[in-house]
Parts: structure tokens; sequence; C-alpha cells
């Protein structure tokens, strides 16, 4: 457990160099919400989004500075190194969440000068964090396989390919058992965080599970 607190300090020890650019975007969007109402409900959005993103940025840096090489020296296994990287990742995407709730409930109840809509807010933000989520399991086993460099590519196809593939499944299903749409969006709105938390914990592990294998192939 050591092991993999010191590689997710490591990782985050790596943020430096984004806290100028945070905070700038924490100022843009601060005062343009100000100014633009239809703003503030990107705000929930865009920074589960901005973080999932930098946490994915880890490929790159340690791609670049070869610390696979140097860290496997040291009585780490690559099972901690995968890990560590999932947790720093998550991490990362759930810090964004939060501080995109709190920030847009902050500024909407200064604009409105009562009680922000926290039940919406809310929404949003777990919706953000589900998409974000969904985006990385799918991500990282890409990053594993092709390299940050190649994996970039790949991934934007892969982005467009899920998005095709979410819509065909919901599609065929909603068809084969003669679901209504109506009866489908009252169904989510009951059972879908729990369905949705149960499904992404199943991806996450399998995720987990193939990036693991694709890394215990490579020669570092």
């Amino acid at each position: 457990m050591n092991v993999i607190k010191g590689l997710i300090i490591k990782d985050f020890f790596n943020l430096k160099s984004y806290i100028k650019i945070l905070i700038c975007i924490d100022i843009i969007y601060l005062v343009s919400s100000f100014l633009n109402d239809d703003l503030v409900t990107f705000v929930p959005v865009v920074f589960p989004l901005c973080f999932g993103m930098i946490g994915m940025s880890s490929f790159s840096y340690d791609s670049i500075a070869k610390s696979d090489q140097y860290i496997l020296t040291f009585p780490t296994t690559k099972k901690d190194m995968v890990k560590a990287r999932y947790l720093y990742i998550l991490f990362l995407t759930i810090i964004g969440t939060i501080f995109g709730f709190m920030l847009c409930t902050i500024i909407q109840g200064i604009k409105e000068q009562t009680l922000a809509n926290v039940g919406d807010i809310l929404s949003i933000s777990i919706g953000a964090f589900c998409g974000m989520t969904m985006l990385q399991i799918f991500e990282i086993p890409i990053m594993y396989k092709f390299g940050a460099e190649k994996g970039r590519i790949i991934q934007l196809i892969s982005i467009v390919l899920l998005m095709l593939v979410i819509s065909g499944i919901t599609t065929f299903t909603m068809k084969t058992l003669s679901i209504p749409l109506e009866s489908f969006l009252n169904m989510l709105q009951k059972y879908g965080l729990a369905i949705i938390t149960i499904i992404m914990l199943l991806i996450y592990m399998i995720s987990y599970k193939i990036s693991l294998n694709i890394y215990n192939k490579k020669e570092i």
C-alpha cells in the first residue's frame, strides 16, 4: 500500500505545471459565469473534464521521463504501477467533480441571492463524472497498449466508436423489448444511478485487468 501511495504522490507532484492553468480556468469561468447565465451550467461539466484530462497526461510525463524503467528497479511491481495510475486518475476526476459542483453552487447562490438548486447541479456533476470516467475506462488500456503519442489518435477514434456503440445498444434494447421512451426515462430516473454505478464498477475492473495484462507483457 505504501508503494501505491508513493506512486500516486509522484504523479501529484507533476501537477505543479498545471496549477497556473487551473487558476486561469477558474478565473475565466468565474468571470464568464457572472456575465453569462448559460455558462454556469457548464461549470460542473468543464472541471471533471479538465481534471480527468490532466490525470491522463501522466502517461506523457512518464513516457518522456522514462520513469517506468527507473521505478521498476525498486521493489515495485507492474501491478502496483497500474493500480496507482487508475487510482490517481480517478482521484483527480473526483476532485474536479467536487470542485465544479461547489463552484457552480456558489456562483448560482451569489447571482440569485438565494439557495441554488443543488439537486440539479448534483445531477449534472454526477453525469459529467460518469461520462469522463467511462471515457477513461477505454482510454487507459489504449495508452498502455500504444503509448501516449499513438494512443491520442486511437483515443479520438475510440470515443466516436464508443458513442455509436452506446447509441446502438440503447436503440436496439428499446426496440427489442418494446420499451416506450417515457417508460425508459422513468426507469433511468428511478434506478439509473444504481444501474450506472454497478455497470461502471464492473467495466472499471475489466479495464484494470486488461491494462495490467497489456503492461505485464510489455518489455520495459
